[in-house]
């Protein structure tokens, strides 16, 4: 019953794609009247296909908004999964920004072929604090994507997360978002997309580049 903002949509077998807009509404070329559309959305790493099978118009539903599963996390992380005790860097939030600001990278790929939008990353937090299965829930294609699983796989270890005094394996995610300085096409209805995925996740991480000379 509510708008999915930042719902992605990939037609099947493609790499033709686009994400809804803050309303949920979207509007994709497909290359067939038979195409069939893959939608995820970053809340779930789950997805659903829809075949068209002619039709203009589509209307989805994702499923059932469950607010007590999921929180926010300090600084943009989001937490999957009902827990007593959020997980949280061991050294603390402002550690994990020094290591974030240090280490991440706009790859020099993406910034020749003006690649930007909000990347987000899944990742569980082990019993003893380990980053492990870091996966991409949803990605914007090419070496933004491999950046972005690269900096959380190669990141601090955690305190986790407790259910009562019992450690235990929690869901995380986490928007990344990758910018390119002094581009005009920044204001686009797209990038506005794109800021309102990242803006849905708090203070998420924002990496801005100049594009290659």
């Amino acid at each position: 019953g509510e708008k999915a903002v930042g719902a992605a949509i990939l037609v099947k077998g493609t790499t033709i794609g686009t994400a809804t807009d803050t309303m949920g509404y979207f509007t994709l070329k497909v290359p067939s009247e038979e195409s069939i559309l893959v939608i995820s959305h970053f809340s779930t790493t789950s997805s659903i296909e829809v075949a068209l099978k002619g039709s203009k118009k589509v209307v989805v539903r994702l499923g059932e908004k469950n607010e007590s599963n999921s929180q926010l996390l300090g600084e943009g992380f989001i937490v999957h999964g009902k827990v007593d005790e959020a997980p949280s860097p061991s050294e603390g939030i402002l550690e994990w920004n020094k290591y974030m600001s240090k280490n991440i990278k706009y790859p020099h790929s993406a910034r020749e072929s003006k690649t930007q939008g909000t990347v987000v990353v899944g990742f569980k937090v082990k019993e003893d604090g380990t980053i492990a299965d870091v996966e991409i829930i949803r990605g914007i294609g090419g070496e933004c994507d491999q950046e972005a699983v690269r900096i959380i796989a190669g990141g601090p270890t955690w305190d986790p997360g407790k259910v009562g005094d019992q450690p235990v394996t929690t869901q995380i995610s986490l928007a990344v978002r990758f910018v390119l300085a002094g581009d005009p096409g920044v204001a686009s209805l797209s990038q506005q997309n794109e800021k309102a995925i990242a803006d849905r996740f708090g203070k998420h991480v924002t990496v801005v580049g100049y594009q290659a000379k």
